[in-house]
């Protein structure tokens, strides 16, 4: 009896069940930024391995960026250019939005 008392009535619970029409990871333009990143590493020979050590990253961290499963802020993203030896990071931007 005394284990009703602590129970939240339903009036008081918050609807945590609301969520984006479109997460941000499955927009198309995220996931062409990280195809064209996987592809420019396949160009290089580079490794998941090898390429976090260029960044500094977790090997964890850079495979799911790779692999569209993270987002990049666009500090980050310059420093891929450089570890992936980009030259234009806006031509690869601009890339991703056609």
């Amino acid at each position: 009896m005394y284990l009703l008392s602590f129970v939240v009535p339903p009036a008081r619970r918050k609807n945590v069940t609301a969520l984006p029409a479109k997460q941000p990871l499955q927009n198309s333009a995220y996931q062409a930024l990280a195809q064209k990143l996987q592809k420019r590493a396949d160009e290089l020979k580079l490794s998941v391995r090898t390429l976090a050590e260029r960044l500094g990253k977790p090997r964890t961290t850079v495979h799911k960026t790779l692999t569209g499963q993270r987002r990049l802020d666009p500090i980050e993203f310059l420093d891929w250019c450089e570890a992936l030896e980009l030259d234009d990071p806006l031509a690869v931007l601009r890339a991703c939005r056609r």
